[in-house]
């Protein structure tokens, strides 16, 4: 799936912490350009019909994830654009590296198909909130050749939050006199339109011909400015799963049909209505696939953090997960991604670690991916049931465990689960005066680096807590190697390029719009 792509800003520009994860709706049409890429060496074999049902099945997708708040308004520019280079020169890896593309022959790619088009059609590119590159041949994601271009989405975000403080021209006119890859950059993403007011594309997304439907989803996910919910390694590719198939953002796209986009992600979107928990009380939430609102509860912690809890069940587009119930994550509002060693953006609870038992069999990096199949919580009555994998593998699914007690004091209970009416009703108590005598409390120490995790019991009282700690310790040393450190710096780079975009007037930038 997605590489995801930082942003090192040039030493003249101010490093910035930004509020990530606020809410930023994209509501109503979105005017999306599709684009035809060849190369030299490999040409484009899809035909115009066959990508425009491929377009359709992403529309119905979003349009149905959304309630019918936001689907496509697409075109699909006719001609196939051949770009100047073989696919191996746009798709190969850095030097000394084994995977992934160079991140700055990425941006170049994309920079030279906007290049081409404007100057092939003649169109204003301004018409359009997102672009959509489809490129002859194959994923490296998914084919594993290194020469093939990992399917990505070059997202607008962060320019978004600097141009929001600095405004269109400093940036503007910062990266055009930065190097060539921040150049590129500013060129692919910051337009003019005819009467010379800045505008900022919201993504230019990159999929293969030969991709599922399913990946175009996700990297257009990201062109509305959602992350990842797998987690990264150091590297900037993924490093294994967080929340596993109960979203689109993690390893939902590759189950039949592809999982919905999770509660949480709905939320930042404009979707879905949350109810925020202030006192104690019982507080009623539909599944996601029902149009009734609210779909979701958050419960601060503090200015960064906060829990946010929403429910599932197997109808629909959610209907090839593995069991429906209630989902926990901890989120973190000043993170943009969950990287290994590091704060996590969002860290999803497991109400049943340590099965299904058939994950025993699965490589370590799978592990993780495989437990949380059965990670909602549940109401008293419990819940089993079997499901199958894509290969056909069969897997246990019971779901035993009603509530939680967090490490801030927070405790919640699933009351009741009605999977027929899709609705669930959730006990919050947040000075943990309902807390059982025995509870599973999970704790998070962060640290910086290697993960390791440890169970302890501690008595207070009555009160005997099982207490789940995670651990991180320092980093290890800096590696000597030169390029591999250049790369991963250039890599970073081509980072904020996933995080870019809205429209922005050229002497004042307006807030944050409500729709797009």
């Amino acid at each position: 799936m997605s590489l995801t792509v930082t942003f090192i800003l040039p030493a003249c520009i101010p490093q910035e912490e930004f509020e990530w994860n606020r809410p930023i709706h994209f509501l109503g049409p979105q005017k999306t350009l599709v684009v035809m890429v060849e190369f030299t060496d490999v040409r484009l074999r899809t035909s115009i019909q066959r990508l425009e049902g491929f377009v359709n099945i992403v529309n119905n997708f979003i349009k149905t994830s959304s309630y019918g708040k936001t689907w496509l308004d697409y075109y699909i520019y006719p001609r196939v654009i051949r770009l100047p280079k073989n696919m191996a020169y746009y798709g190969g890896p850095s030097p000394g590296s084994q995977r992934g593309d160079d991140p700055l022959r990425s941006i170049e790619f994309k920079y030279q198909t906007i290049k081409l088009f404007k100057e092939s059609s003649g169109m204003d590119i301004t018409q359009f909130t997102h672009v959509i590159i489809v490129h002859a041949g194959g994923d490296e994601a998914v084919s594993s050749s290194p020469n093939d271009i990992w399917s990505s989405c070059m997202m607008s975000k962060g320019i978004y939050f600097l141009i929001e403080k600095y405004g269109f021209e400093a940036i503007y006119e910062e990266l055009g006199r930065s190097d060539l890859e921040y150049q590129m950059l500013r060129d692919t993403l910051m337009h003019r339109k005819p009467n010379g007011e800045a505008y900022l594309l919201a993504g230019v997304e990159t999929v293969a011909e030969e991709d599922m439907p399913s990946i175009m989803i996700h990297e257009f996910t990201h062109s509305m400015w959602i992350y990842d919910l797998y987690a990264y390694s150091k590297d900037g590719y993924s490093a294994g799963s967080e929340v596993g198939v109960w979203t689109n953002m993690d390893s939902g796209p590759y189950l039949d049909p592809p999982v919905d986009i999770d509660g949480w992600s709905k939320y930042l979107l404009g979707w879905i209505e949350v109810v925020e928990v202030k006192v104690d009380g019982e507080y009623t939430i539909n599944t996601l696939g029902k149009p009734v609102e609210p779909h979701g509860i958050i419960i601060p912690i503090n200015d960064k953090e906060y829990y946010f809890i929403h429910a599932r069940r197997p109808v629909g587009q959610d209907s090839a997960l593995p069991g429906p119930g209630v989902l926990v994550f901890k989120v973190n509002k000043y993170r943009s991604r969950n990287i290994e060693g590091e704060p996590y953006m969002v860290r999803f609870f497991d109400a049943n670690p340590e099965t299904p038992v058939e994950c025993n069999s699965f490589r370590k990096e799978a592990i993780r991916l495989c437990e949380t199949l059965d990670a909602p919580y549940f109401d008293h009555e419990h819940y089993s049931g079997e499901w199958r994998d894509a290969s056909g593998r069969k897997f246990v699914i019971n779901l035993l465990t009603e509530d939680v007690a967090t490490e801030e004091g927070y405790y919640m209970k699933v009351t009741e689960f009605e999977e027929e009416e899709g609705i669930a009703k959730i006990r919050v108590s947040l000075d943990g005066a309902e807390t059982p005598a025995e509870a599973t409390i999970t704790k998070t120490i962060t640290g910086e680096y290697t993960e390791t995790a440890y169970t302890t019991v501690a008595t207070y009282g009555t009160v005997t807590e099982t207490v789940v700690v995670t651990v991180t310790v320092k980093p290890l040393p800096p590696s000597n190697n030169i390029m591999h450190y250049l790369s991963i710096i250039i890599i970073t780079i081509a980072i904020i390029s996933a995080f870019l975009i809205m429209i922005f007037r050229r002497k004042r930038l307006p807030p944050p719009p409500r729709e797009w």
